[in-house]
């Protein structure tokens, strides 16, 4: 294995036990990963030391390998500018989130109107409340970033008691995050099924969408409901599957 090649799998193990240390209420496993941090970041001073890495190409391929999972997430982060905001975002992760809810609520979210996805009774009520949760869901974020950036660098009093805090403030963003995108996945999955099926669900599964300029949507301009329906519902996979929420506690 050449030297850039395991510089990034050093990399992309301590951003997993990185991960794992941020998420875990486990003061054992909190215990055994610091250890193991502690044992990769001084191998990789070791190996940047020895060798004079090409720094450029190798942060290249350690982007895709972290983000070959993960496409939309990665053409997201290739279209960004370096003066958008996701980058000013200390965690990754919530970084990340900010990205998945900014398009979502630029490009998808006027979908689900009663003018570009007609919809039975039933499902009308649940399609509208999504407006409602998503944005709930934004706000949640922005109130965690400012939390975030207040502690950062604080070290008076209560400060340990405010990082508690704000550890248990991003659990239940990425859960309500999870749960959000995860509905949203179910209600998209439930209404391309009767179409394929022929029911009454989805009454315009056919029709093409357009936008008009104030609503500056692109992505789902010109596609059939049908066809943007399959979009918003592969999206929200890749949502839920990069958040990565354990099913307990999904269904606590």
């Amino acid at each position: 294995m050449k030297p850039e090649e395991e510089l990034i799998r050093i990399n992309k193990l301590i951003r997993q036990f990185e991960s794992v240390y941020r998420t875990t209420v486990d003061e054992g496993q909190k215990e055994r990963v610091t250890t193991e941090l502690k044992k990769l970041k001084q191998y990789r001073q070791k190996l940047e030391s020895f060798h004079v890495l090409e720094e450029t190409e190798a942060e290249e391929k350690e982007e895709f390998e972290e983000y070959a999972d993960f496409p939309f997430l990665k053409s997201l982060r290739a279209r960004e500018n370096e003066d958008n905001p996701a980058e000013s975002y200390s965690d990754p992760e919530v970084a990340n989130m900010y990205r998945y809810i900014r398009f979502f609520e630029e490009q998808i979210l006027n979908l689900l109107s009663e003018t570009k996805l007609k919809l039975d009774f039933k499902f009308s009520m649940e399609r509208d409340a999504f407006y409602h949760r998503v944005e709930n869901l934004r706000r949640q974020l922005e109130e965690f970033v400012d939390d975030t950036s207040r502690i950062d660098g604080y070290e008076g009093p209560h400060g340990e008691e405010m990082r508690m805090r704000n550890f248990k403030k991003k659990r239940n963003l990425i859960l309500e995050a999870d749960r959000v995108f995860r509905r949203l996945l179910s209600f998209t999955a439930e209404l391309l099924s009767d179409i394929d099926e022929d029911g009454m669900k989805c009454l315009n599964a056919e029709e093409r969408i357009n936008f008009d300029k104030i609503e500056r949507n692109k992505y789902l301009q010109g596609l059939s409901v049908r066809e943007a329906l399959k979009r918003v519902n592969e999206l929200c996979g890749e949502v839920v599957d990069y958040l990565n929420v354990p099913r307990i506690e999904v269904e606590e």
